[in-house]
C-alpha cells in the first residue's frame, strides 16, 4: 500500500532553470527590437520616398527629356521619354564624383563630362568609364496624364 499524502505534487513537474527561464525571456525581448527596428524601417522608407507629380505625358516629345527634383529639392533627376509611352527615370548626379550626367539621345545614353562616365538609358547600368555603380533609378507611376516619382531603386 502506498502513501498519497507524501507525495509531492510538483515533483512530477518539469522545473525551469532561472538560467533557461532568463534565456527565453532575452530572446523575447531580442525578437521584440528586431521586429520593432524593421518597422520602423519600413515607416522611414515610406516617409523618405514622397509621391511627387514630376510631368505631364505630352510635355516631353519622345527622346526627349526633362529635369527635376526628387526626393528633395535639391536632388536633380532626370525624366526621359524613350517612346509614345514608355518613361524612364534616374538621378542625375553620377555614382563616379557626383557631377551631373547629361541624356545624350544620339548615343541613347547618359554622359558624364567629368571622367566620360557612360550609363545606360535601359537600366542605368554603367557603360563606360570609372563610375562603380549604375544610376539610381527613380521609380514612376502615371495615372491619366500625370507621371510621379513614387520611390527609388538602388539596384
Amino acid at each position: 500500500m502506498t502513501n498519497t499524502e507524501n507525495v509531492d505534487p510538483q515533483a512530477s513537474e518539469p522545473q525551469v532553470s532561472r538560467r533557461n527561464f532568463g534565456k527565453v525571456i532575452a530572446g523575447g525581448i531580442v525578437a521584440i527590437v528586431v521586429g520593432g527596428l524593421w518597422g520602423l524601417r519600413e515607416w522611414y522608407h515610406r516617409q523618405a520616398t514622397p509621391v511627387r507629380l514630376i510631368a505631364h505625358t505630352g510635355e516631353i516629345p519622345v527622346r526627349g527629356s526633362k529635369i527635376f527634383q526628387y526626393p528633395t529639392d535639391v536632388a536633380p533627376c532626370i525624366l526621359v521619354r524613350l517612346a509614345e509611352t514608355d518613361y524612364v527615370a534616374y538621378s542625375r548626379i553620377c555614382t563616379h564624383n557626383s557631377c551631373p550626367v547629361f541624356w545624350h539621345p544620339e548615343d541613347n545614353a547618359f554622359l558624364c563630362p567629368c571622367h566620360d562616365g557612360l550609363f545606360s538609358v535601359t537600366d542605368g547600368a554603367v557603360l563606360q568609364g570609372p563610375p562603380p555603380r549604375p544610376l539610381p533609378r527613380i521609380l514612376l507611376r502615371i495615372r491619366g496624364s500625370d507621371i510621379f516619382a513614387v520611390g527609388i531603386s538602388n539596384g
